[in-house]
């Protein structure tokens, strides 16, 4: 795995350096950062970015195009990761992640998964259902498999294939053909998308609902 990485440190440039499956391709800043990606090509490109502006999500967007994003940013409120999903972002990761953190994220991102947001984040999820209306998810809940609804929850835990697989006893070829009519059913390009999409559209939340919901039994 090909990893271009910005502003990381020397300590984490030298401890990515010491992982077989990792090489650090490329140091790049600011506006030279698509330039860069492009002449190197990395499999994964890391963006150290203090904030989520428009025109930072303008230039995420762009990278985005190119490779896989994982982004290192401050984004306590989980709208913040969403947005930062939805333009194509892979990953977001807080700055305070530990080293063993990101080293899981850039393999689990160059396997294809997504890791939805920092931790610290997810508390706030809860607030989401309530600027939507939960009708559109329940109809689109209705549109989803038992099996693409687990498969839509276990990718917002940031599972990649082979973990959703274990989960669910199924082989990986049937996870990645039911991540596929999940892309196809929301409307969405990626699996980071697809994720954004679900927390936004309170699918995740009416899903949760509907597992916790009683079942009568009938004779």
């Amino acid at each position: 795995m090909a990893c271009e990485d910005a502003i990381l440190g020397a300590g984490m440039r030298a401890l990515l350096d010491q992982q077989a499956d990792i090489t650090v391709v490329g140091n790049t800043t600011g506006i030279e950062s698509a330039a860069a990606a492009a002449r190197q090509t990395p499999d994964v490109l890391v963006v150290v970015s203090p904030a989520l502006t428009v025109e930072h999500k303008r230039e995420l967007a762009a990278l985005s195009e190119g490779t896989k994003v994982v982004l290192i940013a401050k984004a306590e409120f989980a709208p913040r990761s969403i947005e930062a999903l939805r333009v194509g972002v892979r990953a977001v990761l807080s700055p305070d992640a530990s080293p063993d953190e990101l080293i899981h994220v850039l393999r689990t991102v160059s396997a294809g998964a997504a890791i939805v947001m920092p931790e610290e984040a997810r508390p706030s999820l809860h607030l989401l259902p309530d600027i939507v209306s939960p009708a559109p998810a329940t109809g689109l809940l209705a549109t989803l498999t038992p099996r693409e609804s687990e498969v839509i929850v276990l990718l917002a835990q940031g599972k990649s294939n082979v973990e959703i697989a274990e989960k669910m006893s199924i082989t990986t070829a049937t996870v990645r053909s039911h991540v596929h009519h999940l892309l196809r059913k929301l409307g969405v390009g990626t699996r980071a998308q697809a994720v954004a999409f679900a927390y936004e559209s309170g699918l995740i939340s009416v899903i949760g609902q509907d597992a916790e919901a009683p079942v009568r039994k009938t004779s």
